[in-house]
């Protein structure tokens, strides 16, 4: 059952992956941020305010946060036995339910600190793929996150003395469906394998959509950016889908697919939204999301969202772009930036200086969105243009579902007709004979 969903689990929350079953009201959460070598305070505030709002949208309580320098990394705990004799004291002291840690920490620190502390501890990885399972809401989905979870889960297993994936409330301990993951890593295995056939079922179906769509040359449009840029509130805006919205960090995880329509064009493109991106995204998601991400490797055109009001759009665009080499999508991409209602006039020139190509709009308050429609059509379409061709009068229905007609002459056994039709469409009726230029016949 989806948290989400479920008002009996608000008040109450499980802790995390522990040897004892602990309810609570509100986990009380210990952050605690790394600076590596060669790092400045300066270069980690954004990771930790991101993690901030990480533990916030798993619905636990950020209540102390605390910024630690690690020259070397110590094998047995990441920190140093100094910084770790001062967490330990400020975790006891404070009655801390669970220690998040952002980095990525291996199956045997997370073991020697979760010793240490008496409590549970996370990393940025494991926090995630919580967050990923709290928001999970179709079959699909919940497939993946469970495949994610159950690969990162798997090597953390030893000595926890519980089974672990129950349903609760607590950071760690969500995760879809009634299976449990027992310690027997032959089990494990077994599970994965079958997650993992039946993901790939639901990739080849999407593959036979895809050749479906493609045969019938309608065109696909898929959205993508960081996470809360804002694409799931495009899309409603775009189609009036019934897409859920929310200003919290992954508040999609399913992809959602819609119908839009480009006027003078009777049949519609496809567009869709993707789940969203982040720094260190975890590599067993972006495997686990492979046939969700699919729909953008797919993409005749990327509309790449970005946050306006963040104070780092490029670390964000920068971000979104690696992960989008990383599986490997081609189509052309149109940035446009978002919540331009939530930046002064100031902020937004800068912007609209610094980005010129780019298209700025409000999703929420609908500004700016007939600019990115054309923008769009033109981009799948081409320019609007007119034109003078010679057709079979059995086409004449076919050409008109494309464009407007604007004068019909009869000759006789074909028809002269001069249109009003995108370039691209007109290039692809041309090529297809389905109509002939009058000017290069």
């Amino acid at each position: 059952m989806n948290q989400r969903n479920n008002p009996n689990q608000v008040n109450k929350r499980l802790l995390t992956v522990s040897d004892r079953d602990i309810f609570v009201t509100v986990q009380k959460a210990l952050l605690v941020g790394i600076i590596l070598k060669n790092e400045t305070r300066a270069d980690k505030e954004e990771s930790l305010k991101e993690l901030t709002n990480l533990v916030k949208t798993a619905g636990s309580n950020p209540a102390i946060i605390q910024t630690k320098r690690v020259d070397k990394i110590d094998p047995k705990t990441f920190i140093g036995k100094g910084s770790i004799i001062e967490l330990e004291d400020i975790s006891k002291s404070n009655d801390i339910d669970v220690v998040i840690f952002d980095c990525e920490l291996t199956p045997n620190q997370q073991k020697e600190l979760r010793a240490i502390f008496q409590c549970d501890v996370v990393d940025r990885t494991g926090l995630i793929l919580d967050i990923f399972a709290l928001h999970a809401q179709s079959k699909e989905a919940n497939l993946q996150v469970e495949l994610a979870m159950s690969v990162y889960l798997k090597p953390r297993l030893a000595g926890l003395g519980r089974t672990l994936n129950q349903q609760g409330g607590g950071i760690g301990t969500r995760g879809p469906g009634e299976t449990k993951l027992e310690t027997d890593s032959r089990l494990i295995d077994k599970r994965i394998n079958g997650l993992r056939k039946e993901l790939k079922k639901i990739e080849k179906q999407r593959i036979v959509q895809s050749s479906s769509r493609e045969k019938n040359n309608t065109p696909l449009v898929s959205i993508v950016g960081y996470t809360n840029a804002g694409k799931s509130t495009l899309l409603k805006s775009l189609t009036d889908a019934d897409a859920y919205t929310a200003d919290e960090l992954f508040a999609t995880v399913d992809s959602l697919q819609r119908e839009l329509k480009i006027d003078n064009i009777q049949d519609p493109l496809i567009i869709s939204d993707t789940v969203g991106f982040i720094q260190n995204l975890p590599t067993t998601l972006i495997e686990s999301f492979k046939s969700t991400l699919l729909v953008a490797t797919k993409a005749d055109l990327l509309i790449h969202v970005v946050d306006a009001a963040t104070a780092v759009p490029e670390l964000h665009i920068s971000t979104v772009d690696q992960i989008l080499k990383q599986i490997e999508t081609t189509g052309n991409q149109i940035m446009v930036f978002n919540k331009i209602d939530r930046i002064d006039k100031a902020s937004l020139n800068q912007l609209i200086d610094k980005y010129p190509n780019a298209i700025f709009i409000s999703s929420l308050k609908k500004k700016g969105l007939t600019k990115l429609i054309e923008r769009i059509a033109i981009e799948i379409y081409g320019e609007d243009a007119n034109g003078e061709f010679k057709i079979k009068p059995s086409n004449l229905e076919i050409v008109s579902k494309y464009g407007k007609i604007l004068n019909v002459q009869n000759e006789s056994d074909y028809l002269i007709i001069e249109l009003n039709m995108r370039e691209k469409l007109m290039d692809s009726l041309c090529v297809n004979k389905v109509m002939e230029d009058v000017n290069n016949a």
